[in-house]
Order: C-alpha cells, then sequence, then structure tokens
C-alpha cells in the first residue's frame, strides 16, 4: 500500500493508465517560408544547439536517427525511424526507448510568403510504473513547448538554413532519394528558365511586327506619290495637244488679210 501510495493513483489517472498514451500538441508560428522552416528541422545535428531537452541527434541514415534526451535528472535513449517524409509538408516517425515508445509527426503550413505554421504532435506510450504516472511527459510537454520558441528564435535569427534533405520516405522506405530530388529541382529550374527565355523573345518579336506594317505603309505612300508626277506629265501633254489644234485656225487669217 505504501508503494502505490509513492506511485500515487492521482498520478495514474492523469497520466493515463494502462496502453492509453500522453500527448503532446503545440504549434508555433515562425516568420520564413515554408521551405527554411522544414529545411531546418531536417538539420538533427542542430537540435541540442537551441533544444534544451535534446543532448544529441545524429542521422544514422536516411531513415533513422540516435537522439538523446534529457528528462529531469535523468537521460534518455531514443533510436527514431521516419516512416513518412514529404519535402516541405510533413515528417512522421516512430521511436523506441528503454522507457516507452513514442509516435510523432510535424507538419508545416503556409500562412504567407514569409510566415509558418510548425504543427508538432507526438503521442507517448509509457514503460513502467513510473513513466506512466504521467507526470514526466507531462513535464515534457511543457518542455516541447519551450523548444519550439527556441526553435522559432534559433532560425529566425538566423534567417536561413542549409540545404536539407530533400528526398521522400513512404512506409519507412526511401522512394526517392536526396540527390533525385535535388536534380529534379534543378532541370525543373533550367526548364523555367528555358521557357522565361522564350517568352521575352516572343515579346520582343512581337513588338517588331507593328515596325513592320509602318514600313508597308510607308512603301505604299511612295508608291501613290511616285505616281502624281505622270498626272502632271498628263496635263502638260493635254495642253500642247490644245495649242497645236489651234494654230490651223489662226493662219488663215492671215492669209486673208493679205489678199
Amino acid at each position: 500500500e505504501a508503494f502505490k501510495n509513492l506511485g500515487g493513483g492521482k498520478g495514474k489517472r492523469k497520466g493515463g493508465a494502462g496502453n492509453k498514451p500522453t500527448v503532446i500538441i503545440e504549434s508555433v508560428d515562425v516568420g520564413v517560408p515554408k521551405r527554411t522552416a522544414y529545411d531546418q528541422w531536417t538539420q538533427y545535428q542542430d537540435f541540442s544547439t537551441f533544444a534544451k531537452g535534446v543532448k544529441s541527434a545524429n542521422r544514422a541514415d536516411d531513415t533513422e536517427s540516435d537522439w538523446q534526451l534529457k528528462v529531469f535528472w535523468s537521460n534518455r535513449s531514443w533510436k527514431a525511424k521516419t516512416t513518412e517524409q514529404v519535402p516541405d509538408e510533413k515528417i512522421s516517425w516512430t521511436s523506441e526507448g528503454g522507457k516507452g515508445t513514442t509516435k510523432g509527426v510535424v507538419s508545416f503550413h503556409r500562412l504567407d510568403d514569409n510566415l509558418t505554421r510548425v504543427l508538432l504532435v507526438i503521442e507517448y506510450y509509457p514503460k513502467g510504473l513510473f513513466e506512466k504516472t504521467g507526470n514526466i511527459w507531462r513535464a515534457q510537454g511543457r518542455r516541447a513547448r519551450l523548444d519550439l520558441k527556441n526553435y522559432v528564435r534559433f532560425i529566425t535569427l538566423k534567417g536561413e538554413a542549409e540545404d536539407g534533405w530533400r528526398g521522400e520516405i513512404s512506409d519507412g522506405e526511401v522512394v526517392r532519394s536526396h540527390e533525385d530530388a535535388i536534380a529534379e529541382e534543378e532541370n525543373g529550374e533550367a526548364e523555367n528558365g528555358e521557357a522565361e527565355n522564350g517568352e521575352e523573345t516572343g515579346e520582343y518579336e512581337e513588338e517588331d511586327e507593328p515596325g513592320g506594317e509602318e514600313e508597308e505603309f510607308d512603301e505604299e505612300e511612295e508608291e501613290e506619290g511616285e505616281e502624281e508626277p505622270e498626272d502632271e506629265y498628263e496635263d502638260e501633254e493635254g495642253e500642247d495637244e490644245y495649242e497645236e489644234e489651234q494654230e490651223p485656225e489662226y493662219e488663215p487669217a492671215h492669209s486673208g488679210s493679205r489678199r
């Protein structure tokens, strides 16, 4: 009975006995683009620089990572496996430790060009009486909230993130490698650049077309201008013919006076 009181029945009810998980849900808004927020999160080795609850974190391979967490006066070791990962969208994982297991997901939501909401959801399934009291993980909920705020301060002051892991994972398997994702992005940027250059060239050609019409119009005016002298010459020829016709009528008058 004394041992039961030490464990604390009240604590059990709050923390959730049996297989009922302790759930942590936290969110923060960070003033950087969604890609920047995501890329920084994939830099696991940086977590220990701003998250006080993380002693160390290292990526073992594309799907697995090793974590050392500080819980009050003790340390917890976790081996995490990424189950789903979509660049700039979400990362889901499960982890196994000596004191329990966790399932978690972090997702990234665009609010504006330079404003992103980061949503963190963690389910903790404790092992052992002490862990099941829930007091530790309620405290870890507060720690997660503080660490998210530290994350916001860290990336906001930094302003940018090194290139993150851009691969894609589904059902715990890599379906697109980081290298392939980077190559696809570079090819897409090159194609977009060529398309933009083509559009600019087309605009310049369209601007030249009105000039061609003006040239044609000028040529027509020149042709009309060349026809005008012909009219002048025709008028002069008509006057000459008229003068020639009048001369015969004038000569008989002179001959009559001589007689």
